[in-house]
C-alpha cells in the first residue's frame, strides 16, 4: 500500500531514527506537544490508536486486533485505522515498537538518578523494583501486553525484529547495572536477573494483589542480587 500519510514512515528515514529497530514516536509526540495542525493532531492521534492496540492486546490478545476492534476502542474511525495501518501485522508491529519505546523510556527516567554517582546493590535493587512499578502503573506496559507480544512472536517470525531489538536494549542496560554494582559476570547475571523479573510478572498476574508482589518483589530482587554477587564459581 503506498504512503498517504506525511506520518507514514518511509523506510530510510526511519532506519536512519533508531539504532536498535525502535522508533521514537513517544517521543515525537512529546517534541510536539507544543506544536498545533494537522501534524500534531496526525500524532496524537497515532498514539491513541497504539494504546487502544495494547489495550485489546493486553486484555484478549494479539488474535483479537482488528482494525474495527481498534477503531472501537480508540473512539475512532474504521477509515483512520485503516489510513495509519495497512494491515493487522502493521498495527502489532507498531504496537509493538511503541510498547518497547514506552519501556525503555521509563527506564531510562529511573537510571538517570543514578548515573553521576557510585551504586551499590541496594541501589540495584531500587532501580529494577521502580522500573516494575512503573510497569504496572502504566496501561502501556502492561505485564499482559508484553507476554502476548512475546507470544506473537513465536508464531510469526516476521515480528522477530521489534522484539529483538527490545531485548538487547534490555540485554545492554542490564549489563552495564551489574557491571557498576561489581559483577564478576555481569553478562550472565544480567540474564539471570531479567528471566527473574520475567517469570516474576508471569507469576503475579495470576495473583491480583498489588501490595502483596510488592513486598515479595522487593525481598527476592535483593537476594538474588546479593547471592550473584557473593557467588564464584
Amino acid at each position: 500500500m503506498q504512503t498517504r500519510n506525511r506520518l507514514r514512515s518511509d523506510p530510510r528515514r526511519e532506519r536512519g531514527q533508531r539504532s536498535s529497530g525502535i522508533r521514537a514516536s513517544g517521543r515525537d509526540a512529546e517534541k510536539n506537544e507544543g506544536v498545533r495542525g494537522p501534524y500534531a493532531r496526525g500524532v496524537q492521534r497515532r498514539r491513541t490508536l497504539l494504546e487502544a492496540v495494547l489495550k485489546i492486546v493486553a486484555v484478549e490478545g494479539v488474535g483479537a486486533v482488528t482494525h474495527r476492534a481498534v477503531a472501537a476502542e480508540a473512539g475512532a474511525s474504521l477509515r483512520a485505522t485503516t489510513y495509519y495501518f495497512s494491515t493487522k501485522e502493521d498495527m502489532i508491529r507498531e504496537a509493538f515498537r511503541f510498547f518497547s519505546e514506552q519501556s525503555l523510556e521509563q527506564i531510562d527516567a529511573i537510571s538517570r538518578h543514578y548515573r553521576d554517582r557510585e551504586v551499590g546493590p541496594e541501589d540495584a535493587v531500587e532501580m529494577l523494583f521502580k522500573t516494575i512499578e512503573k510497569e504496572w502503573d502504566n496501561p502501556n506496559t502492561s505485564w499482559a501486553a508484553e507476554f502476548e507480544l512475546i507470544l506473537a512472536v513465536a508464531r510469526e517470525p516476521a515480528f522477530a525484529p521489534e522484539y529483538h531489538a527490545f531485548q538487547k536494549r534490555l540485554d545492554v542496560g542490564l549489563q552495564e547495572m551489574m557491571r557498576r554494582i561489581g559483577s564478576p559476570r555481569p553478562v550472565v547475571h544480567a540474564r539471570i536477573v531479567l528471566a527473574f523479573l520475567r517469570g516474576f510478572e508471569l507469576e503475579q498476574l495470576s495473583r491480583p494483589g498489588r501490595r502483596a508482589w510488592q513486598r515479595k518483589l522487593r525481598s527476592d530482587l535483593t537476594h538474588l542480587v546479593r547471592a550473584l554477587l557473593t557467588h564464584r564459581d
